[in-house]
């Protein structure tokens, strides 16, 4: 295993959105997970690992963990920025993205569609794309084989999953797709998703309310 790889994070911005930065210590590369909100913490954090940043991953595009996007292109200009293809059109438009619902319109891009099984080479490591659409159309965890970590957005929470009543929600996507995609993962697997703690996939097969087998 690549024992250069790190992985740290933060609650960013009013949502209190975990923000993750995986990096490795050898390249000094780094990728942003989420920037919610507060993009000179995410600078403040890279900077204190001494890590420079080379992309941003989103797992979906909704407001909350995207905010701090267009600081880090102003800071970066041509960072590439990597998003599920079914998601496109929620980042680009506020009535999806919710940023109508919550403050100031914004319109983003993403130059970086990515599909379902595609695996990324990046940090000298492979992360996996999983599609899970259900809390949006276009949620995607990414998963660090070599590592055992799961970025999961707003699909998985601990003993929870993310809600469906936003645009393009749908409840029976989501629980089909943590079930069929995220559930056959190593339970060991460490799960790190958009709010709360984290968890692991063997725990909430275990004990998630909403998962459960009767």
């Amino acid at each position: 295993m690549n024992e250069n790889i790190i992985l740290i994070g933060a609650g960013l911005g009013q949502m209190q959105t975990n923000c993750y930065i995986a990096g490795n210590r050898q390249t000094k590369e780094a990728l942003v997970f989420d920037p919610g909100d507060e993009g000179y913490r995410v600078m403040e954090m890279l900077e204190k690992e001494g890590l420079e940043l080379t992309a941003v991953l989103l797992t979906h595009g909704h407001f909350d963990h995207v905010m701090a996007l267009p600081y880090l292109q102003e800071l970066k200009p041509g960072l590439p920025v990597y998003l599920h293809e079914d998601e496109e059109d929620v980042l680009r438009d506020p009535s999806l993205n919710l940023t109508s619902m919550f403050g100031e319109p914004v319109s983003m891009d993403a130059d970086h569609l990515v599909k379902d099984g595609q695996v990324l080479d990046l940090l000298d490591t492979e992360i996996h794309c999983i599609h899970v659409p259900g809390h949006t159309k276009g949620g995607v965890c990414y998963y660090f084989k070599e590592q055992g970590w799961l970025i999961a957005g707003d699909s998985l929470f601990r003993q929870s999953i993310g809600r469906t009543d936003f645009p393009t929600g749908d409840t029976d996507a989501l629980l089909s797709g943590i079930r069929e995609k995220l559930f056959v993962l190593p339970d060991e697997t460490e799960v790190y998703p958009g709010h709360m703690n984290s968890t692991t996939i063997g725990f909430e097969k275990r004990t998630n309310p909403f998962l459960m087998q009767p």
